[in-house]
Order: C-alpha cells, then structure tokens, then sequence
C-alpha cells in the first residue's frame, strides 16, 4: 500500500496563516488505517505501508524573513554559506509553527494512530523545498521531521515501484518557470535556481509585507489592515494561475482605500525585482531572439502589466491581460504524463505529479495485452491549501479548503489481477 500527498507548504507564517491543522492528518492517518484494516479483514495481506511527500512540504521561500537579509544572502544570492545558515533558521520556524504536526508525522504511527505495522515515510522534494535537498543540514532535519531513517545520502527526486504499476515525480521538471535543470534530470540540474525561486518571495510573499509599509496604509484603522494583508496574502492560491493578476485587479477595485498603495508597492517591488542580478542572468539566457513568445518575453509581458496596470483604465488592461493568460493556460504536466512511459519499466501503469495544486485524474492510453489491454493514468495529488477559483462570471472569486491524497495497491492486496488506484478529495467551504 502506498499513499501519496504533496503541496502541504508548510511555512513558518510570516507571510500568512496557511498551514494545514495537525487535526488533518490526524483525519488522514486514521483514514488510512482503517482502510488498510478493511482490506486486513477481507483476507487481502498488506505487509507494507509507504507514505510518499511528493514534493513542496517545507515552503522556504514563501516567507517574509528573507527581506530582513541583504539579497545576495538570499537563495538567488551569492553567499552560499550565509544562504545555508537562513535556511536552516526558515526551517527551523516552519517545523516549530507546526509542531505538533510534525511530532506526529515524525513519531510513532503505531502508537499515535493504531497501524498494524508502522509506514514508511518517503521524502521527494519540490521545487519550494529544493533547498532542503542542497545541503546536508536540512536533509537531517527533513528525516527527523518526517520519521525517515537517518542516512547521508540525497533524496531521490522521482519514486518508482513496479509491483504498485507507479512512478511518481512532483512534477515541477514540466514546468519552465520552476525547473532550470536538463531533461538528464540529474542532481544538478534540479539543483540549478529557477526564475520562480525569487518570484514567489521577491513578488509574490514581498506584496503584502510592502503595501503595510506604505503610508496611505498607515492611516487605515486595524481591521481594514487586517483585511487587506490577508487578501493580498492569499494571491498565490489563485486559480487558475493566470487568473492572479485579475486576482489583484479585483483587490484594488475592492480596497479603495488600499489602492494607492497597492499599485505604488506593486511598481517598487517589479523595479525592484528586474535589478537584481539573478533576474538580469536570467533574461540574458532566456531572451533569445529566435522566439519572441520564449519564458522571458512571457515574464516580461506580466511585469509590464504589473507596472502598468494602474495607468491603464481597466477596459484597456483586461485584453491586455487576456491575452497573456494564453501564455500560462496549457497543462504542461498534463501534456508530460504519456511521455514519462517510453523511458518506464512496461509494469508501470499509472504516472503520478503533484505542484499544480489541482487534483486530476486521466486516462491517457490503452496498452494492448492477455487477457486484457492494461490502462495508462495520469494523476494529480492536489494539495493541502487553501484555493480561491475565480467565477465563471469574471467577477469575483470563492475559495475553499482542499485535501487530496492517492492510494495504490498491488493485485495481492486489493484482491485483483492487476495494481489499481484510489483517491480522495475533499473540500472545506469555511473561508
């Protein structure tokens, strides 16, 4: 039996209150328990319980900690030993936010939640979490934290098992934004900073942290404070992706009283962000002049449109907008998936990705064979964190509480001749 999650994010707070509560995977562990229970007392033999954490468990980068260091401190800096040091107090401050989580998912599961026989925890890293594969400090703290068996070695970054028919990655290696790296996928190439690194923190966790510096936001009374950094807190849970910009769009026209703030803060922090050296590499590699609609034509088009929105009327920004969201549209995971099978062991069945934060299953292909063609599916762990969808309308959004996880048997154990598949999804509409 082995059960994957990923996009858990956990963060040390900061930059919002976005934590799952210890109470949910206390609801998750039981679930999975009891299932293996079930198929105990069908005669089914599960002798083996794995848990994978398929990527972005420890969130280091969605925190407003790394603007109290100078930039070349930070993980697009240059001073890896400075770098190293910060990381490890992030860390430190997400596992002791979560405490008591951790102490469970660290612990015993025999003890705290009733297994028959105690799972196996398995760690593959993400992209908001690659830090914690580069240096050894923090893969230490990973395997405490999430009861692995102490080794020095590096976590591998794709998981495979033939009897369970599945080969799992977290997915970010599809996503240009996210992975720098060769299609080689060696340690180094997941090594390597991607453009993302500095957006999430330098744009997307600096916003709110800018816009209560600014002094038209000083004047607000407490609660319209309040109110406003949690709005601005929650861009990244925008879906879809695209979507975010008409996300901060809508926040503006919502806050009048925040405007004014809100579009100076966005200005600075893009200046801010094309200065640094890291993003000015960056453009100079990607900026080629064979492809005008390359990664960094696409980057720079949503810059412009972040430093402009406030000068267009909002009738005049939307196509604009429009338009790039095109860009950011196609599921390029999606389009990976049936891919991953020419380089696979032909026992593998089933491909499994996390980082889109959307729980997805799909049938790719049926593979002729005795008795009968075996099926190709491609499936998406979602993620444990809040989302907020925009209407269909275009005129607002609603959010909701999320909470995916996939479960694969092997023919023994559930009782069929071939490895099948579950999942759960469940929603929470308390926002």
């Amino acid at each position: 039996m082995i059960v994957f999650i990923s996009d858990l994010h956990f963060v040390d707070g900061t930059a919002g209150e976005h934590n799952a509560p210890t109470d949910a995977f206390r609801m998750f562990l039981d679930e999975i328990r009891w299932v293996a229970e079930r198929r105990l007392a069908k005669g089914h033999r599960v002798e083996r319980i794995r848990i994978v954490f398929l990527g972005d468990v420890f969130d280091l980068l969605r925190t407003e900690q790394w603007f109290s260091v100078p930039v070349s401190e930070r993980p697009w800096g240059s001073n890896a030993g400075k770098i190293e040091q910060f990381s490890n107090k992030i860390f430190d401050d997400i596992t002791e936010k979560n405490k008591e989580t951790f102490e469970l998912l660290g612990g015993s599961l025999v003890d705290a939640v009733g297994f028959h026989v105690e799972p196996e925890r398995i760690y593959v890293p993400g992209n908001h979490d690659r830090l914690c594969n580069l240096y050894p400090s923090l893969r230490k703290k990973v395997r405490q934290n999430l009861g692995i068996a102490p080794a020095d070695k590096l976590f591998e970054h794709t998981f495979q098992d033939t009897d369970h028919g599945v080969f799992a990655r977290h997915g970010h290696e599809y996503d240009k934004f996210n992975y720098e790296g060769g299609l080689n996928y060696r340690y180094s190439d997941y090594m390597r900073m991607p453009i993302g690194d500095p957006i999430t923190t330098e744009l997307v966790a600096a916003l709110p942290w800018k816009v209560m510096q600014h002094p038209a936001v000083k004047k607000l009374d407490a609660q319209e404070k309040k109110a406003l950094r949690q709005n601005l807190e929650e861009i990244e849970n925008v879906r879809p992706f695209s979507a975010m910009l008409e996300w901060l769009l809508y926040r503006v026209k919502s806050n009048l009283n925040g405007k004014v703030a809100i579009e100076d803060s966005v200005a600075e922090l893009v200046k801010d962000f094309e200065k640094l050296p890291f993003v000015k590499k960056w453009y100079a590699h990607h900026d080629t002049w064979k492809d005008w609609q390359d990664e960094a034509d696409r980057i720079q088009a949503m810059l412009f449109l972040l430093k402009t929105f406030r000068i267009f009327a909002s009738e005049k920004w939307l196509p604009l907008l429009n338009k790039a969201k095109e860009w950011f549209a196609k599921d390029d995971l999606l389009e990976a998936a049936p891919l991953e099978y020419a380089h696979l062991d032909s026992r593998i069945r089933y491909v499994v990705y996390g980082h889109t934060h959307t729980p997805l299953q799909a049938a790719l292909r049926l593979v002729p064979g005795m008795p009968e063609p075996s099926a190709q599916v491609y499936l998406n762990t979602g993620t444990w964190r809040s989302l907020y969808h925009r209407c269909k309308d275009g005129l607002g959004f609603i959010g909701w509480k999320n909470l995916t996880y996939v479960t694969f048997w092997t023919k023994e154990e559930r009782g069929l001749d071939f490895p099948s598949f579950e999942t759960w999804t469940g929603t929470l509409k308390n926002l």
